[in-house]
């Protein structure tokens, strides 16, 4: 069977081989001796006879070499082939991982990962490459016919002509199907799964080695960045960075779920200067707080705070808070609160939100501690710029997005047993256990309680090597920070600008293509009216076509498009996580009053499966622009 492989780089036709006209001899002159007449033009005609025969036999060699040094050339020229054997024994479609670990083992020069399903000649020889990420395009698009009886993971071939993207079909001759990560449900960000890669375990012996111990709490203080991807409401002074990618199907983000919308009711810690008004540095306070909270008809409301100071663990305050609206559920199995204990209660949340931001209370500099400590800030409604989250500096055995329970981590590393029994959780006992926690951190260093599926980014890898890269694109403040370039762009236009810009500067370019994913629906943007779709697939057309055309001999172009139409397997995800979340506050048992056509039923379950395993298909296209080779 002849193996399937990505079409080259078109070649320019040949020129013509002409052979140049040797200039007429001059006139000669009378003379009159004709014996003398006819020697001379015998020793002309043989010297004319000699430079013709000198001619050809150098053109001759010149063409004999000049076809040796295209058969050397050709024979070094990079090439991509699928491995058919391989792709065939595959049960599933080649994950993101795979196609990370190859595009970064060509780029870097190192081995490629076994057992290898692209093969890359002469990989050496490629000096740039090129990978775009083109959430959108379809088979439907391409006029790509599925054929069932083939293995998941076998390329597909790519028809000579299309009603659209004929840009992919005169560039790829096959496109070899994809799929991205995904459990119970749910389909993890692709363009995550791309741009970090997991640690090898000899790397993270090495750097835990090398990692200097923190025994300044400062130094486990999440930053802007972290804060945002945690979901936390920074205050107004703090600048935040942009927002990380929000997963396809949950419509959350890679880590959580979306942060509380800020309005006039949540207060933020008063900015402050380096040092007081005498001058002296200020006295830091570390305070761990746990809050406890009900349901009510305005959603989840404070009942209870505790916090406990960390140098001292005397309790600074252990305080009921009266919500705001009527209670629907104390949550009792979980805050410890009801009916008889919270009638008690006078202190509102604006009175206690006054009291924390008293002189001598909560400052600047104070550094809070907590678990998931977004959830106790905003049912605060506070913004507070230095937070220590023991769910982020501790790591759940799976690795993000999941994060550890405070339960597991203080048995898992005190060795304690925490929040037993029907009776609620106690918040000072909980606050304890982070300050604990925390001491534990300084302790043995930013690596203990960390775990095996730590990762980093691509870029960071590729600039430990030496290497240029750059990251186009929206996104590029979050995704590239170890990147040598990052270039945010406002459109698809602005995106192909850059990568034709920027690509003879750089090893590696990785950009994002988002205007198809708009037109279709997939990704709404609200500052942006979206293009219908057979526009946006004209332009996009147009602009593989340019871009390629652009690019300079040995550029290997790859485009995945990460997953597909996420939008069904979305809604079904948030109709499961309201189920879930409605059902857990009553005790595990479907509230009755739930409208029945609300219910989460075993059908849901299944085809929440069955949408989310069609939404993590996706296609990956391979080609190399070749030099071109002309004839004499």
């Amino acid at each position: 069977m002849k193996r399937p492989g990505p079409r080259q780089g078109g070649e320019a036709p040949p020129q013509d081989d002409s052979t140049p006209l040797q200039p007429s001899p001059p006139a000669e002159p009378v003379l009159k001796k004709m014996k003398l007449e006819e020697n001379d033009d015998a020793m002309e005609r043989t010297e004319n006879e000699d430079e013709r025969a000198l001619s050809k036999a150098e053109r001759k060699k010149a063409k004999k070499a000049k076809k040796a040094n295209d058969k050397a050339l050709i024979e070094s020229l990079p090439t991509f082939a699928f491995d058919g054997n391989e792709l065939k024994t595959r049960t599933r479609p080649i994950a993101i991982g795979d196609l990370r670990d190859l595009i970064l083992a060509t780029v870097l020069g190192t081995p490629p990962p076994k057992p290898s399903w692209l093969v890359v000649r002469n990989p050496q020889n490629i000096k740039h490459f090129v990978v775009l990420n083109i959430q959108g395009i379809t088979p439907d698009c391409l006029d790509l016919p599925i054929a069932s009886n083939l293995p998941p993971a076998y390329p597909l071939a790519l028809p000579t002509t299309s009603q659209s993207l004929t840009s992919l079909h005169k560039l790829f001759s096959h496109a070899c199907p994809s799929r991205a990560h995904g459990e119970n449900g749910q389909v993890h960000a692709a363009l995550t799964t791309f741009l970090t890669s997991p640690v090898s375990p000899a790397d993270r012996i090495k750097r835990q080695r090398e990692q200097p111990k923190i025994h300044d709490p400062h130094g486990y203080i999440l930053t802007p960045a972290e804060m945002v991807a945690n979901n936390y409401v920074l205050p107004s002074y703090i600048e935040a960075p942009e927002q990380p990618e929000t997963d396809a199907i949950m419509g959350q983000s890679i880590w959580n779920h979306q942060a509380p919308v800020r309005d006039s009711t949540w207060v933020e810690t008063p900015n402050a200067n380096l040092f007081d008004m005498e001058g002296k540095p200020p006295k830091m306070k570390i305070w761990a707080i746990d809050c406890e909270m009900v349901e009510t008809t305005a959603g989840r409301e404070l009942g209870r705070i505790s916090i406990v100071d960390y140098n001292t663990s005397i309790v600074i305050l252990d305080t009921l808070v009266k919500p705001s609206s009527f209670i629907t559920s104390y949550l009792t199995n979980f805050s410890g609160l009801s009916e008889e204990v919270l009638k008690t209660a006078t202190l509102t949340l604006p009175d206690l939100q006054k009291r924390l931001l008293a002189p001598g209370m909560l400052d600047f500099w104070t550094i809070l501690v907590g678990h998931s400590l977004e959830n106790d800030l905003a049912a605060l409604k506070l913004a507070h710029p230095k937070v220590v989250d023991t769910s982020v500096i501790f790591q759940h055995p799976r690795g993000p997005p999941s994060k550890p329970s405070l339960r597991w981590l203080a048995q898992k590393w005190l060795g304690k047993t925490i929040q037993e029994g029907n009776d609620g959780h106690d918040p000072r006992q909980d606050a304890t256990t982070c300050i604990e926690l925390l001491k534990l951190k300084l302790q043995y260093g930013p690596s203990f309680g960390r775990y095996e599926q730590s990762s980093e980014s691509i870029f960071e890898i590729i600039s430990r090597q030496n290497k240029k890269s750059a990251y186009i694109g929206d996104g590029a403040t979050f995704y590239a920070s170890k990147a040598t370039s990052r270039v945010d762009c406002e459109n698809d236009d602005a995106v192909m600008e850059a990568v034709i810009t920027n690509i003879s500067k750089h090893d590696f370019i990785f950009a994002r293509f988002q205007q198809l994913q708009q037109a279709l629906g997939w990704r709404v943007r609200p500052d942006a009216k979206p293009p219908t779709t057979e526009d946006a697939l004209v332009k996009l057309d147009s602009q593989i076509r340019r871009l390629h055309q652009s690019l300079p001999a040995y550029t290997a172009l790859c485009i995945f498009t990460g997953q597909a139409d996420p939008r069904r397997a979305s809604e079904l995800g948030k109709r499961k996580a309201a189920w879930d979340t409605r059902t857990r506050a009553n005790g595990g048992t479907a509230p009755s009053e739930i409208p029945r056509e609300e219910w989460w039923t075993t059908q849901d379950g299944r085809d929440l499966e069955d949408e989310s395993e069609q939404a993590r298909k996706g296609l990956v296209f391979f080609c190399i622009t070749l030099p071109k080779i002309t004839k004499m």
